[in-house]
């Protein structure tokens, strides 16, 4: 039996240059259903998202705790797809880790990592192709909103993302309170099941 009241934390992994809505949609709805969401980056001072925002990480990747999930986002994601030092920390945090997320190009983040061999995925429309070229091993489909392959959710670009996080929660957390969280932000085009949940 799923234990709904479990205050589970996410990790929302910010590269400089990450696409504003990518992660703040989803980390309204994540925050709302009550998980613990703290955000990470390649160091500990300031980031820029899109040109616009500035934000200040809460760790960096050398002193950031453990979460239950570990979210990925586009926007400049090649900053940290080809950074080692990430893809290391990545890697190094896949045992202790029960979910992985991504948002539009963040999927190129997780492909680099390994999480996505042999699996279904999807990303940003106009970055299928690119991904299907970086990710030979993976199943990288178009014109679907998020994919579940259980441990590890992709998402194509923006608002699909919010899709994702709903579906995520309506998973670990139930569908009334995904309902309630959609409500409360007034998303009313999220369609429940416009996904691809993968059987294995």
């Amino acid at each position: 039996m799923k234990n709904y009241n479990k205050k589970m934390s996410i990790c929302f992994y910010l590269q400089d240059g990450v696409e504003v809505l990518d992660f703040a949609g989803p980390m309204e709805v994540f925050s709302y259903a009550g998980f613990r969401v703290f955000t990470v980056s390649r160091k500990k001072e300031p980031i820029t998202a899109q040109g616009i925002l500035k934000i200040m990480p809460d760790y960096s990747i050398d002193d950031a705790p453990p979460a239950d999930i570990l979210a990925f986002f586009g926007g400049n994601a090649g900053n940290a797809t080809n950074d080692e030092a990430v893809i290391a920390w990545v890697r190094n945090r896949i045992p202790a880790t029960q979910y992985f997320f991504s948002v539009c190009t963040g999927a190129f983040i997780m492909g680099k990592a390994g999480l996505l061999d042999d699996l279904t995925a999807t990303t940003f429309h106009a970055s299928i192709e690119s991904l299907r070229t970086a990710q030979p091993k993976t199943r990288v489909l178009a014109n679907v909103r998020w994919v579940d392959n259980g441990h590890v959710i992709t998402t194509a670009g923006i608002s699909a993302g919010i899709d994702g996080a709903l579906h995520l929660v309506t998973r670990l957390k139930g569908e009334e309170l995904a309902k309630e969280t959609a409500a409360y932000m007034e998303y009313d085009k999220w369609i429940p099941n416009q996904g691809m949940v993968v059987n294995k």
